[in-house]
C-alpha cells in the first residue's frame, strides 16, 4: 500500500487516509439516483418533439429498444467495474488504475465536464419543457391572454437563465447539506415525478382522437392561422413547407435513436458515488439495470397512447411546424408533451400536475450531474492530480465544498453559454463523455489480465462463462456498444455531428485535460510528491 502523510519517513501519496464521505445510499436511493439522471421527462420530451419533428420515417418503439438494448450492454460493463472499484469518482477512479494515468485524467476531465453540461442542460428545460408550457396551456384554457404572453415570455432567454442558475444554486445548496439530505430530497421530487407521470398516462388513456381533435380545434384554433380545422390545417401547412410521412426508414430510427440514448446513459451514473453506497454489488445492479428497464416501459407505454389519441401524423406536422417556424402552424410554444396533453385534457389542474411532473423529472437530473461532476472533482484532488482545496471533505456534512462548488459554477457557465449562444449544439457533449467511457470499457476487457492482483479481489472474479473473465465479455460487448452509438451520433448532424465546431468542442476538452494533468504533475514533482504512485492501488476509501 502506499505510504500515507505524517507517517515517519513517508512520502506523501494521497491527500488523506480517507476519502471523508459515508455510506448513505440504500439501494433504494441508487435506483433513483440512477433513473432519475435518465429522468423519463425529459426522454419522452426529447423524444416526442425531436423524433417525428425531424427523423421523419423513424419508428420511435424501435428506436427505444434499439437505445435501451446498447445502453444496457454499456450499464453492465460499467457495472462490472464498480463493484470491482467501489468508490466515488465516476470513471476516473477505473481509467487511473487501468490506462496510462494523463490519458485517464484527460478522459474524466471531458466526461466530467459533460456531465456538468447537462445539468446546465437540464436547468434549461425545468423552465421550456415545464413551467413555460403550463402557464401558456393554462392561459388557451384559460382563454387568458396574459397568462399566454406570461408563458411565451418565461421561454425568453433572460428567464431560463434566471430560473437556471437559482436552480443550480438550490441544487448545490443541497449536495452541501449532506448526501441523507440529497437523497430524501430525490425520494420527495422522484414520488411527485412519478405521480405526475400516471396522471398523464390516465389522461391519455381516458382520451381519444375525437375528443383530442375537437378541443385542439377549439382551443387552438384562435391562435393558430391553418382554418377553423387547426388539427388538419396543422398537417396540411407543414406539408405545403416540406413536411411529410415517408413511412419507416432505417436510417431515420437509429438517428432517434440517440434521443433516447443520451437520458438513458444517466442510468449508470451511479459508478460516481460508489464508495457512498451501503450495498455495493445489489444496489449498482438494482439501480442501473433497473433505471435502464422502467424508463424503456414508460416511455413506450406513453408512445402507444399518445399516438392513438394524438396521431403520428399530427405530432410530426405540429413539432416540424414549430422547429421550422411554418407560418400559421406554429404554436405560441414549443408544442413539448406537456403543452399538447395540457390541451388534450382541457384542465388548468391536470395541465398544472402533469407539468409538475415533468417539471420533478427534470429537476431530478440537475443536482445529480452537479453530484457526479464534484464526486470526479474529489477523486482527482485525492490522487494529488488536482488542488488539495477540492479534496477536502466538512466534518460535519461531510461533503466536499469546495468540490461542488466548483462544479456548480461550471454548470452556470455551461448554461449561459447554451442559453445565450450558438455554439453548444443541444448533444453535441454527449460524444465527448461517450467517447470517455467507451475507451474506459475497451480498458476493462483487459483489466484482469492487467491488473489481477486488483481483481481477484472482485466478487464477480470467480464468474468465468467458458473460462473467460465475465468483465472481459461484459465489457467488449459495452465497448462495441459504445463505438455504435458514437458513430451514430457522428453521423447525425442534428443531434451532434462531426463539423468543425463539434470537433473543437470534442478535441478541446480532451487536450485540456491532458494539460491540466501535467501541469499538475510537474507542481507537485516540484514539491517532492510522485503522483504515480498513487496508481499502483485502489484509491482510498
Amino acid at each position: 500500500m502506499s505510504t500515507i502523510p505524517g507517517e515517519a519517513g513517508s512520502e506523501r501519496v494521497f491527500l488523506r487516509k480517507a476519502s471523508g464521505l459515508i455510506k448513505s445510499a440504500s439501494n433504494t436511493d441508487v435506483f433513483i439516483f440512477d433513473i432519475g439522471l435518465v429522468s423519463v421527462g425529459i426522454g419522452l420530451g426529447g423524444l416526442l418533439l425531436y423524433g417525428p419533428g425531424v427523423y421523419m420515417g423513424g419508428d420511435l418503439f424501435i428506436a427505444v429498444l434499439l437505445a435501451g438494448a446498447a445502453m444496457m450492454l454499456i450499464g453492465l460493463g460499467m457495472l462490472c467495474w464498480t463493484v470491482t472499484i467501489p468508490r466515488s469518482g465516476g470513471i476516473y477512479v477505473f481509467a487511473s488504475r487501468s490506462l496510462w494515468p494523463p490519458l485517464a485524467f484527460m478522459l474524466s476531465f471531458a466526461e466530467a465536464s459533460a456531465w456538468l453540461f447537462y445539468s446546465a442542460f437540464a436547468a434549461y428545460y425545468v423552465t421550456t419543457i415545464g413551467i413555460a408550457p403550463a402557464v401558456t396551456t393554462i392561459g388557451i384554457i384559460a382563454h387568458s391572454q396574459s397568462l399566454i404572453t406570461a408563458g411565451t415570455d418565461l421561454a425568453s432567454k433572460g428567464w431560463v437563465f434566471g430560473i437556471g442558475t437559482a436552480l443550480e444554486i438550490f441544487g448545490a445548496w443541497l449536495l452541501i447539506s449532506g448526501m441523507r439530505r440529497f437523497f430524501l430530497s430525490q425520494k420527495i421530487v422522484f414520488a411527485v415525478a412519478v405521480v405526475g407521470t400516471l396522471i398523464l398516462i390516465g389522461a391519455l388513456a381516458a382520451s381519444s382522437r375525437s375528443s383530442f381533435i375537437h378541443t385542439y380545434n377549439t382551443l387552438m384554433g384562435p391562435h393558430l392561422n391553418v382554418g377553423r380545422d387547426a388539427y388538419h390545417g396543422t398537417i396540411v401547412a407543414a406539408s405545403h413547407h416540406g413536411w411529410s410521412n415517408p413511412g419507416f426508414t432505417w436510417s431515420q430510427t437509429l438517428k432517434a435513436s440517440n434521443w433516447a440514448f443520451l437520458p438513458l446513459i444517466g442510468a449508470a451514473f451511479s459508478i460516481s458515488i460508489g464508495g457512498e453506497i451501503k450495498q455495493v454489488t445489489r444496489g449498482q445492479s438494482i439501480g442501473i439495470v433497473g433505471a435502464i428497464i422502467w424508463s424503456v416501459i414508460a416511455w413506450i407505454v406513453v408512445f402507444v397512447l399518445v399516438y392513438h389519441v394524438m396521431g403520428y401524423n399530427f405530432l410530426s406536422a405540429t413539432t416540424y411546424s414549430s422547429l421550422n417556424s411554418v407560418p400559421g402552424a406554429s404554436t405560441p410554444v414549443t408544442p413539448w408533451i406537456t403543452l399538447l396533453a395540457g390541451i388534450m385534457t382541457n384542465s388548468t389542474v391536470l395541465t398544472a400536475l402533469i407539468a409538475l411532473g415533468f417539471i420533478a423529472w427534470v429537476w431530478l437530473w440537475l443536482p445529480s450531474q452537479v453530484a457526479y461532476g464534484n464526486r470526479a472533482i474529489m477523486a482527482w484532488s485525492l490522487d494529488r492530480v488536482f488542488p488539495d482545496r477540492f479534496g477536502r471533505v466538512s466534518e460535519r456534512t461531510h461533503t466536499p465544498v469546495a468540490a461542488i462548488a466548483l462544479a456548480t459554477l461550471m454548470a452556470i457557465v455551461f448554461l449561459g453559454l447554451f442559453t445565450f449562444t450558438t455554439y453548444f449544439l443541444s448533444v453535441v457533449f454527449i460524444e465527448v463523455g461517450l467517447a470517455a467511457w467507451t475507451i474506459t470499457l475497451a480498458a476493462g476487457t483487459l483489466f484482469p489480465y492487467r491488473r489481477p492482483d486488483l481483481y481477484e479481489k472482485s466478487p464477480i472474479s470467480g464468474v468465468r462463462p467458458f473460462g473467460v473473465p465475465v468483465m472481459t465479455i461484459v465489457c467488449a460487448l459495452g465497448t462495441i456498444a459504445g463505438v455504435a452509438y458514437f458513430l451514430d451520433l457522428w453521423f447525425d448532424s442534428f443531434a451532434a455531428g462531426h463539423s468543425w465546431h463539434s470537433l473543437s468542442i470534442l478535441l478541446g476538452w480532451f487536450a485540456g485535460g491532458f494539460v491540466i494533468y501535467w501541469i499538475m504533475k510537474l507542481y507537485r514533482a516540484r514539491h517532492g510528491v510522485n503522483v504515480d504512485l498513487a496508481f499502483k492501488d485502489i484509491p482510498v476509501e
